[in-house]
């Protein structure tokens, strides 16, 4: 009797699994929240250039977005140990001419720099290696193009700014 039960529940639990998996919400991304205006914006921006992959991310609207930052991280996945790594490069504005919509380019040579620890055995592991971020402003009306040199990947995330303080004079 316990035996058939134990069964009946182990093969309820592929099943509950994916009713599970079918309801989770997808982390936010660069694709998860398509805006139509911003689609629409998107066609003023340039959609190629040389040597580089372009990236364009839409945010979703927020009710202060003012009190927001979204920060651009370019920069490579590779094979990290225990040192220290960074990359060169920096984010450089450009203008889309006629329009006044700023897009990003990421000036990199891809040169990684990194300390010369004696690193333990076997502490290779899988990383990402950044160049400098920057930080733009948070506006979900128009999309955020980014071009990024081929080799190299983007990642995003968003800041929010804390209750403001009053400053000490002294």
């Amino acid at each position: 009797m316990k035996t058939t039960r134990v069964l009946r529940l182990a093969a309820l639990l592929p099943i509950c699994g994916a009713l599970l998996a079918a309801c989770a919400q997808p982390p936010m991304s660069a694709s998860a929240t398509p805006n139509a205006a911003a689609q629409k914006e998107l066609k003023a921006f340039p959609a190629t250039l040389a040597g580089h992959q372009r990236y364009v991310i839409e945010l979703p609207a927020l009710p202060d977005e003012d009190a927001h930052k979204l920060e651009l991280i370019g920069g490579k996945a590779m094979t990290v140990d225990c040192n220290a790594r960074g990359m060169d490069g920096h984010f450089e504005p450009r203008d889309v001419p006629g329009w006044g919509y700023t897009y990003w380019v990421l000036q990199s040579k891809g040169q990684v720099r990194s300390t010369l620890m004696a690193c333990p055995p076997d502490s290779a592991k899988p990383g990402f290696v950044p160049a400098e971020p920057l930080l733009v402003r948070y506006n979900s009306k128009l999309p955020v193009v980014v071009f990024v040199p081929e080799g190299m990947a983007l990642r995003w995330r968003v800041w929010s700014a804390g209750a403001t303080q009053d400053a000490t004079a002294r």
